[in-house]
């Protein structure tokens, strides 16, 4: 039965979970359009919550992709295949190539983190002092041919306005957690952030299938984590993270392929998002619920135009999470139409014995939705 929110919640599944193991922010899921094979491309490190760590940064993490064949309900073993990477961004092209972008952080001395901080502004970010001490080596793009099995080199985002390389041997400090947007023309698009006390949402284009890239335009000043979606009229909405007030989930528009942008407008309590488009043409808004009402992920439906101030009715699709490190949602379209979506996660409870869990390991979840 759907729900009044138009939206169904069909099956829980967990993609990937081991308490030995932390996962983090910044699963993907990419559908293969002939066969449905849905693959997932996620990060794990050893987990030290035992020691009071979550392991955010961490220089033993691994990105890892997992497949399956059967919507969701089984997954092959991980296959690790990039090591460093913070959030895993995956997207499959209309050609099946695969592209992956993520930002890392390189882990430093003593001697080379003072050297980088005595030299940066005060207000920099890119440094991590806590635990291990790293470095922003910014933000890389990598392209597989053979469905993820190998990959080549990667491209470095730069040429973002006041954006540097903290170090020599680095790329400029940009980060990133959202989507590569393969546009009706077949330009390529993603968003990057830069660091300081304000941060801004930047634009990103290619147009040799993502071998180069090059900087278009600023979205928004104090934004991060940005999902791009583009409407079935050809705009391109960007769903954005706030940086100093991260409470409530913002958009903008372009109508000029993102050379400018307009003014962001509130859309809902919840971050980051992501989106899916609907077989009606309406748009599945996806994204993290981080607040003690219910720790966990939510949903609503927007029109075609993808409006914010015409949000629907918000569904629940998990609300038992034990703290507010979790969601981080990306979603992708099955060939029927249904949407599956996978997120980090983390339960109250241990859902053979109904204890409570003390250490709470996070895992990779994923839930299959339909929607009308």
């Amino acid at each position: 039965m759907i729900d009044s929110a138009g939206i169904h919640a069909e099956a829980h599944v967990t993609v990937y979970g081991d308490p030995d193991y932390y996962c983090g922010p910044g699963p993907a899921v990419v559908c293969d359009p002939d066969g449905g094979r849905l693959t997932v491309a996620f990060r794990r490190v050893p987990s030290w919550l035992s020691e009071g760590l979550s392991g955010h940064w961490h220089p033993s993490t691994e990105l890892c992709l997992t497949h399956s064949d059967d919507d969701g309900a089984t997954w092959t073993s991980p296959q690790v295949y990039l090591a460093g990477g913070q959030c895993p961004n995956l997207r499959r092209l209309a050609d099946g190539t695969l592209i992956h972008h993520t930002h890392r952080f390189e882990l430093v001395n003593e001697a080379i983190f003072e050297t980088i901080r005595s030299r940066s502004p005060d207000n920099i970010a890119g440094l991590v002092e806590r635990n291990w001490p790293g470095v922003q080596r910014g933000t890389g793009i990598w392209r597989s041919t053979d469905g993820g099995t190998t990959w080549g080199e990667p491209t470095w985002l730069a040429g973002a306005p006041g954006s540097e390389p903290l170090h020599p041997k680095l790329a400029p400090a940009l980060a990133v957690r959202g989507n590569l947007l393969e546009t009706k023309s077949g330009t390529l698009l993603v968003s990057a952030y830069s660091f300081g006390q304000d941060n801004t949402s930047h634009l990103f284009a290619s147009t040799d299938g993502g071998d180069s890239w090059h900087w278009v335009a600023a979205i928004a000043d104090d934004s991060n984590e940005t999902y791009l979606h583009q409407t079935d009229a050809g705009d391109i909405v960007a769903f954005l993270r706030r940086h100093l007030d991260a409470d409530v989930l913002f958009a903008c528009r372009s109508l000029d392929d993102g050379a400018t942008w307009s003014t962001p407008e509130p859309v809902c309590r919840g971050y980051p998002a992501c989106t899916a488009r609907l077989p009606s043409g309406r748009v599945l808004l996806i994204y993290g619920f981080r607040f003690d009402e219910g720790y966990g992920v939510r949903a609503r439906v927007l029109p075609a135009n993808a409006a914010p101030d015409s949000a629907g009715e918000e569904f629940i699709v998990r609300a038992d999470g034990a703290g507010y490190d979790l969601g981080y949602p990306d979603a992708a379209v099955l060939p029927d139409g249904r949407v599956f979506v996978v997120f980090y996660h983390t339960r109250k409870t241990d859902v053979g014995t109904g204890q409570e869990v003390v250490q709470a390991p996070r895992f990779i979840a994923g839930c299959m939705l339909s929607a009308r």
